[in-house]
C-alpha cells in the first residue's frame, strides 16, 4: 500500500502551498547554494498549480539545475523517475550550457528521501 503524501494537492490551493512549504523545508540544506531558475505563474502572477515543477533549483556557479514534477497519485499511481539532460541557463549575459536533473514522482515519504539523497548527490557530490 502507498501512503501518499498531499494527495489532493492539484484540487486545492492550499494543499498546494502546504506542498511546496514542505519540499522547501526539506530541501533546505541548498538555501544559499542553489535559487530557482524557471517560471511558476503566469504573467499576471496567478501560479500555475499543475505540479510542473513542484520545485526547481539552480546552482549558477556549478552550471547545474534540478526540477521535481510531481505527479497526481490517483492518476498515476506509484511512479518515480529520473534523468540529466542538457539546458540553458539565463544569466546576465544571456544564456550558458547546463546540466538539469529531472526527477517525476508520486510523492510518498520514499520518494521524496530519495529525491532529497538524488539531489544532494547532485548539488554536493563527493
Amino acid at each position: 500500500m502507498n501512503d501518499f503524501l498531499f494527495s489532493d494537492f492539484l484540487e486545492d490551493q492550499t494543499t498546494y502551498g502546504a506542498l511546496q512549504a514542505y519540499w522547501h523545508a526539506r530541501l533546505a540544506f541548498l538555501d544559499g547554494q542553489c535559487a530557482p531558475y524557471l517560471r511558476t505563474a503566469f504573467a499576471n502572477g496567478q501560479p500555475f498549480y499543475d505540479g510542473n515543477p513542484i520545485v526547481n533549483l539552480a546552482d549558477r556557479n556549478a552550471s547545474k539545475a534540478a526540477r521535481i514534477v510531481q505527479q497526481c497519485p490517483l492518476e498515476f499511481g506509484p511512479c518515480y523517475t529520473s534523468f540529466e539532460q542538457a539546458i540553458e541557463l539565463a544569466d546576465g549575459d544571456g544564456h550558458r550550457p547546463a546540466r538539469e536533473k529531472v526527477i517525476v514522482l508520486t510523492l510518498t515519504a520514499d520518494s521524496a528521501q530519495r529525491a532529497e539523497e538524488e539531489l544532494r548527490a547532485w548539488f554536493m557530490p563527493g
